[in-house]
């Protein structure tokens, strides 16, 4: 749910380059038109109904559908989103899907009996992020994780955010939700980021949603850790063996994000670890050491062997 609350906090933010850099539209100006229509319950405020201008002075009706994941039910709600919209404003419309994660089934297009529906399928997922950071799109940088090449990009986007020129809200506001995304491609990636650029990202409200995903995602873990150890020892139990087994996993992470294969005595001694507070600074030291032996230097500081 947050990512895709998310990606429309950056659409509302960046939506002409959006159109124009992955959409492929001509873009003058643009405005969202803010009516819902009441009649249609399936017609929500997350969609975004766009009338564009061009250079040329034509006005268009973009709309635009952000989908996290592919389902089969997609076009429908386009085909209905568009039928309301086109006899409101009688004007040409551009249907597009924006697509975050892989698929295999997606396709631009519905046919039946009566009917042959094409419209704009933008699969982000197989757009290059080098090309994001070659042209410096910062607009664009919280997308770099969801791209071919986006995790080995991934520092650089996010060094050119944070050295940007952009106000300390805009840069917060863009790196939080960068962070947020990187989490569709690896639970590690959001911990790295937020580590690390926490003091910027704290003045957007973009960083409420990754906090509340963090807590979320702490009680998910805590309900089927909880359910492993058996209903006897109570919920409360269940809570906190889950919030270990996700400090400690995070940990792993974040060591083969940052340093690639990690020996197996090594695993076996963090999920010996039971002590939250020496988990979250360790957390902290993975993320900044230099190397792995700087890292065993630090653990061995902090837990006796």
């Amino acid at each position: 749910m947050h990512h895709d609350i998310s990606t429309k906090i950056l659409m509302t933010k960046c939506r002409e380059e959006i159109l124009r850099r992955l959409v492929g539209l001509e873009v003058s100006s643009s405005t969202v038109i803010e009516d819902v229509p009441q009649e249609a319950a399936t017609l929500r405020r997350s969609d975004f109904p766009i009338i564009i201008l061009d250079e040329a002075g034509t006005r268009r009706l973009v709309l635009v559908e952000l989908e996290t994941r592919w389902t089969p039910d997609i076009p429908f709600k386009l085909m209905e989103y568009r039928a309301y919209y086109l006899r409101k404003y009688h004007l040409e419309t551009i249907s597009t899907v924006l697509l975050l994660r892989p698929s295999k089934v997606a396709m631009g297009h519905y046919h039946d009996n009566e009917m042959d529906y094409h419209f704009r399928l933008v699969k982000i997922y197989e757009f290059d992020a080098r090309w994001i950071i070659e042209e410096e799109i910062l607009c664009l940088m919280p997308l770099v994780p969801l791209m071919r090449h986006g995790v080995e990009s991934l520092d650089q986007a996010d060094r050119l955010l944070y050295n940007s020129p952009l106000p300390s809200t805009d840069k917060g506001e863009l790196l939080s939700i960068m962070a947020i995304l990187s989490g569709l491609v690896s639970k590690a990636l959001p911990l790295i980021l937020h580590n690390r650029r926490r003091d910027i990202m704290i003045e957007s409200a973009a960083y409420e949603l990754f906090k509340r995903e963090g807590r979320e995602e702490g009680r998910k873990e805590g309900r089927k850790e909880g359910r492993k150890e058996g209903r006897k020892e109570g919920r409360k139990e269940g809570i906190k063996q889950g919030a270990l087994h996700t400090s400690r996993e995070n940990l792993m992470n974040v060591l083969e994000a940052h340093f690639g294969t990690v020996p197996a005595k090594t695993k076996t001694r963090i999920n010996r670890l039971d002590d939250p507070a020496i988990l979250k600074q360790l957390i902290q030291k993975a993320v900044t050491a230099a190397s792995l032996d700087h890292f065993y230097q630090e653990l061995d500081r902090l837990v006796k062997k």
